[in-house]
């Protein structure tokens, strides 16, 4: 009997072979689609969900009326929360990102993009596989260090690294500790490395991730309580001045604190950050999977349609098999059984293809995704038969429904309602094509906005060196500009804390002295970054190397935070206060007012910034993040290669010589 319908089967498929390429390409491309973005799903939903922690594990952000949503927080929060609240069991803190640093071991040094500071407990919130060494040594002081597995290979080889010393920014430290990664993480650093234990526990500095463990059936919205009542009691309170302190939350509002899941930080931060590895971005994913199931339906109804035609041309097959005495029931399974075989085709083919295209896709988002495993396959192999039997029912059904004497009489070809159904599928499949034209469209018109919209800056010929942390960046800075200015095909050069497109790098608070108080973006610069730049210069002027007070105390302000301030019509002048200054030292004084420029991405609102010369903040000369020089078009390659090998020779020979361009 199989061999029989496997004869028929293949000699319907035989005369009809354009419907099955057809068919079974279409559904391959869909189910080709729907697996790229379940990899995809499955690996973005699947960070700090190994850890056995995260029920019990939350990260805090602060959120506050004048500065909106901080991902980061105090020393001082990180202690107090600890000491004052029964049900939390342990802080922790650690860097929002990662550092790049050279290790040192024997003389030679070693690069490394993913440096994480912490604390001693780490491995007790982020409970990684202990491989060599101790966990519990890595404890006992700050001199201690721990080794992702791949590092330690990189630096030891195959032997046994715990107990050697290393060397980073001329501090020596232990290797108390090798460990694995089990899954993905928010952090998943190649070292890692501790702060002082003595560091100072101030409100002041907000810039370390937090995290915090409560005891098991403690109420999370008893814990925030109380952890709100102690940034009053020990944060506002002291900070409150003349006013009561309820009238400093009636007129400022209080810091209130967000505690936010491991399992949520990747794909559902209440803040902009999802850790040191990045946010996922679920609007995306969900687009991604809406686009790839739109486009089985497509699929499928071409399915549906073409497999309506052919099975029309077999109505007389149909007539014969019921005058033999087979059932409706019958008919129906041998129908779905071909289309089901159809399927398994499809699905066999959208692996191959997958396998071939995933690397390219790797590449193209930075990820290491595999279809090998079990899960997805099984999801996939699932949803391939069930898109199969749903595509075979409904032909099959219409099939079964022929009437004997009618077909027979090859009367059906002039049916109406085969005509209607054809119709009414063809009607639908033109409606999902329309809405994927319309989507190009709209996806063509939002790049077109984006690469033609006016950032407010200068972006074009303009190389960015990154500047690791060199020691004495701002005289190295200086050499770099006295001596490269003279190369033929470097035009200018210049520095600033705040490379546009980097978003929001470092901040602090600025104030009226009265009323007003908000967090702004603190840029320094030097005297030629405007000009530079092309920034506009909206109101007053710029900063200049003919006053000596612009290194001292005077600064310019974005239009932003003008608004804010409410001094957008008469800015000149104007005395604020910041978070970078103390009480006794001249307040800042507002000598120009730029234009709004994005120095973040367009899903991002322009923040309040302001600017100052290098030297008003002394303190801020050994930030210097990248050095940028605008070049000539001719020979760009030359020009890149001397200004390594000036680099290499004068500023670092340790760290790798890195650079972009700006308009990327």
């Amino acid at each position: 009997m199989f061999q029989t319908w496997f004869k028929i089967f293949f000699r319907n498929q035989k005369k009809n072979w354009l419907n099955i390429v057809i068919n079974v390409s279409g559904l391959t491309l869909g189910l080709a689609g729907l697996l790229i973005v379940l990899v995809y799903f499955h690996d973005e939903q699947s960070y700090n969900r190994w850890n056995s922690n995260k029920e019990v594990v939350y990260r805090i952000s602060n959120k506050s009326k004048r500065n909106g949503i901080w991902h980061v927080g105090t020393v001082a929060q990180t202690k107090l929360y600890k000491e004052k609240i029964p049900e939390v069991t342990a802080t922790i803190m650690s860097d929002h990102l990662y550092r790049g640093e050279v290790i040192t071991y024997n003389h030679t040094n070693f690069f490394s993009e993913k440096v994480l500071e912490s604390q001693g407990q780490f491995f007790d919130f982020f409970p990684f596989i202990e491989e060599k060494g101790s966990f519990e040594q890595f404890k006992k002081n700050d001199q201690q260090v721990a080794l992702s597995t791949q590092f330690a290979k990189r630096i030891f080889g195959n032997n046994n690294p715990v107990n050697k010393r290393i060397r980073i920014k001329d501090e020596e430290y232990t290797i108390a500790c090798v460990y694995a990664i089990p899954g993905n993480s928010h952090y998943q650093p190649e070292i890692i490395y501790q702060y002082d234990s003595d560091i100072e526990p101030t409100w002041s500095n907000f810039r370390y991730e937090i995290f915090f463990k409560v005891n098991e059936g403690a109420k999370i919205e008893t814990v925030v309580e109380k952890m709100n009542r102690i940034n009053i009691d020990e944060y506002h309170d002291k900070h409150k001045g003349n006013l009561t302190i309820e009238e400093f939350g009636e007129k400022f509002g209080f810091m209130t604190v967000i505690p936010e899941k491991l399992a949520d930080i990747r794909l559902h931060p209440v803040s902009k950050s999802g850790g040191p590895e990045g946010r996922g971005n679920y609007q995306l994913l969900l687009i991604l999977l809406g686009l790839s199931i739109l486009l089985i339906i497509i699929s499928c109804i071409n399915f549906i349609n073409l497999s309506t035609a052919s099975v029309s041309q077999r109505a007389k097959e149909v007539g014969v098999k019921k005058t033999l005495g087979l059932s409706k029931k019958q008919l129906i399974m041998q129908y779905v059984s071909e289309i089901v075989f159809q399927g398994m085709l499809a699905l066999i083919f959208a692996l191959i293809i997958v396998e071939l295209i995933l690397p390219y896709f790797n590449d193209f988002i930075g990820k290491e995704l595999t279809i090998h495993n079990p899960s997805i396959l099984l999801k996939i192999v699932i949803t391939a038969i069930v898109i199969s039997v749903i595509v075979g029912i409904i032909p099959a059904i219409y099939w079964s429904n022929f009437k004997t004497v009618q077909v027979l009489k090859g009367n059906f070809s002039r049916s109406k309602k085969g005509i209607h159904i054809r119709n009414g599928m063809l009607g639908f499949q033109f409606l999902i094509s329309g809405f994927f034209l319309i989507g190009v469209l709209v996806i063509y018109h939002q790049i077109n906005y984006m690469i033609s919209k006016d950032v407010g800056f200068d972006k074009e010929q303009i190389i960015v060196v990154t500047m690791y942390d060199v020691g004495e960046d701002y005289k190295k800075y200086q050499l770099t500009r006295k001596e490269l200015t003279k190369h033929p095909n470097i035009t200018a050069i210049t520095s600033s804390m705040f490379v546009p497109g980097e978003g929001f790098v470092n901040g602090t608070n600025l104030n009226d002295g009265k009323d007003i108080s908000f967090s702004a973006a603190t840029n320094p610069i030097d005297f030629n970054y405007i000009n530079f730049s092309g920034i506009k210069i909206v109101k007053g002027r710029d900063l200049s190397e003919k006053f000596s007070s612009d290194t001292i105390n005077n600064i310019l302000i974005n239009e932003t935070a003008a608004k804010r301030l409410d001094i957008y019509n008469d800015p000149i002048g104007k005395k604020l206060g910041s978070g970078w200054i103390e009480d006794d030292e001249p307040r800042l004084v507002v000598v120009g007012m730029i234009e709004d420029y994005h120095f973040d991405g367009f899903d991002s609102k322009i923040a309040p910034m302001f600017l100052a010369h290098w030297n008003t903040f002394s303190f801020a000369k050994n930030w210097i993040s990248s050095i940028q020089f605008k070049v000539k078009t001719e020979d760009v390659s030359k020009t890149i290669a001397d200004i390594e090998a000036f680099w290499r020779a004068n500023i670092d020979e340790k760290y790798p010589f890195e650079y972009e361009f700006l308009d990327k």
